[in-house]
């Protein structure tokens, strides 16, 4: 991912210090990082990645960097099985939840089961049929934001 959506994903969830987000898709841990360290020091990030190696080798990356205190991987096929996790993630307690997966839509709805009333969900998707699904889903649940300028409270 490169620094501007970073930047730009960043800004859109409103990350600050203590905030606990989830993120589906770490890849390589990229934006993982940064999430971390927009909510340091008592913030948690819990980042889900479908595929093994990408979680194993994101996780090595954390240690490195010191930042395995605040990220807490799991392998996991989220489509599937949320993102509910033992006592860590419950309904209604995430601030942010980011989406960077092939079918965003079908995420939609395990998202909404962790926010927090006026949380913030970003879905990063290169293709409009990607964004209109997860739009629509979105939009079912009840998902709303004004066209206005962007509040962070």
């Amino acid at each position: 991912m490169y620094t501007p959506d970073i930047s730009l994903i960043l800004q859109r969830l409103c990350l600050s210090p203590g905030l606990t987000v989830v993120e589906s898709g770490t890849g390589t841990g990229s934006l993982s990082t940064s999430i971390a360290r927009a909510i340091m020091p008592s913030g948690s990030l819990f980042t889900f990645e479908f595929n093994q190696n990408r979680k194993e080798k994101a996780e090595e990356d954390f240690i490195k960097t010191g930042l395995s205190k605040i990220i807490t991987a799991t392998h996991r096929d989220v489509l599937e099985n949320g993102f509910l996790l033992e006592d860590k993630v419950k309904e209604e307690s995430v601030d942010a939840v980011f989406l960077d997966l092939p079918r965003p839509e079908e995420a939609v709805k395990h998202a909404y089961q962790v926010l927090k009333h006026k949380g913030k969900l970003c879905n990063f998707s290169p293709c409009i049929e990607q964004v209109q699904k997860a739009s629509q889903e979105m939009a079912k649940l009840g998902f709303y934001m004004k066209p206005t300028r962007l509040q962070c409270s």
